[in-house]
């Protein structure tokens, strides 16, 4: 479904990526963790077209995509969920979820809506008012509610346990495996919390310093005492 070979990115003479290379299969979590500076949100902001490579190929469904316009990706299939929980704050509930899927048919839209609001019910409830009234974990569901309403193939995650209480992580994650097993959706997962994303990931990438030091099975890695103690802390 996507796959990353060789991907350098840089900001000025700073090299955030270096050569990365990893492929993800249709409907599964890819896990990308390692700590703080390790490149993690550029990467997935290269991959949905906010950040140019300085060298290396992003293919999805076998289709160059690392020069196209972050609206051209979207549309392809590509929806980005960024670190933060960016909903527009002054838009209600229901105006945030329209705009994610602002070019589909009126049908389409009315169908994402509606599924939106079953997948994440106090969505639902909240419909009518402000997003900046939500509590984190309901911002956070609405970021990924509008994000799933452009119908994407892949959802890029950046960081959803930030700020986050364990509980509402878990029902969020819940939701997000339920889309995986019945729409074959894929997901690639940025996680700093690696104990938390290793237990729902399939696969798992780890960077460090911009560089791929191990991908695997999440069970795998999980497993490997001297790698989680050298780059996952725990």
């Amino acid at each position: 479904m996507l796959e990353i070979v060789d991907l350098t990115v840089a900001y000025g003479p700073v090299v955030a990526l270096e050569r990365v290379s990893f492929t993800v299969a249709e409907g599964s979590i890819t896990s990308v963790l390692g700590a703080n500076g390790a490149g993690k949100t550029t990467l997935v902001r290269t991959i949905s077209g906010l950040v140019r490579p300085r060298s290396g190929s992003i293919r999805f469904n076998q289709k160059e995509i690392s020069r196209l316009a972050p609206e051209v990706i979207a549309r392809l299939g590509i929806g980005h969920v960024p670190e933060g929980r960016g909903v527009l704050a002054e838009m209600t509930v229901e105006e945030n979820l329209r705009l994610g899927g602002l070019w589909r048919d009126q049908n389409d839209r009315r169908a994402s809506l509606a599924e939106a609001y079953e997948l994440f019910r106090p969505l639902a409830e909240r419909r009518h008012l402000p997003a900046f009234t939500l509590s984190g974990g309901e911002r956070q569901m609405l970021s990924i509610a509008r994000a799933l309403s452009a119908r994407p193939r892949v959802l890029l995650l950046d960081e959803p346990s930030l700020g986050l209480a364990s509980l509402v992580l878990t029902r969020i994650m819940a939701r997000i495996k339920e889309l995986v097993r019945e729409r074959k959706l894929t997901v690639v997962l940025i996680e700093q919390n690696a104990r938390s994303a290793l237990s729902v990931a399939d696969d798992a990438v780890v960077l460090s310093l911009g560089r791929v030091v191990a991908h695997d099975q999440a069970r795998r890695l999980a497993s490997e005492e001297g790698l989680r103690h050298a780059y996952l802390g725990f």
